[in-house]
């Protein structure tokens, strides 16, 4: 059985959109104006690399490759668009303000409220898995 490669790729926002990069595929990035489209992109970058190299793939390359993504601030927002900063600030104990700006990028959060923020947003899908209709 091939054991499938995960690999981390960050995604992030810009002015213009949204970048994907991993470090352990350097050269293969992914863009677009959305979250949705830059994981496209960088996946078809992927594959267009694969293939491009024919019989002499690279060991890094070979084997089913899984990325698996991190995201800025910004980027969770967009992607999960019904996530509401103010009310999932509130959930979480941080100041609805600072949620919002770290969201539109104009302060970075520290790497204590990057995890505050992360357990939050953990704590709310466990939250969500237990829904029942």
């Amino acid at each position: 059985m091939i054991k499938t490669k995960k690999v981390k790729a960050i995604i992030e926002a810009s002015s213009t959109g949204f970048g994907v990069y991993s470090d352990n595929l350097p050269g293969i990035t992914g863009y677009g104006k959305t979250v949705a489209e830059a994981k496209k992109d960088i996946q078809a970058a992927l594959e267009e690399t694969i293939k491009a190299y024919g019989k002499k793939v690279p060991k890094e390359l070979q084997g089913p490759i899984e990325l698996e993504y991190k995201y800025d601030i910004a980027s969770i927002f967009d992607h999960f668009g019904m996530l509401d900063a103010t009310n999932l600030a509130k959930k979480i104990g941080l100041n609805p303000s600072l949620l919002r700006q770290y969201k539109s990028g104009i302060t970075v959060a520290s790497d204590k409220q990057k995890q505050k923020i992360e357990a939050g947003l953990h704590q709310l899908g466990r939250e969500l898995l237990r829904v029942r209709l």
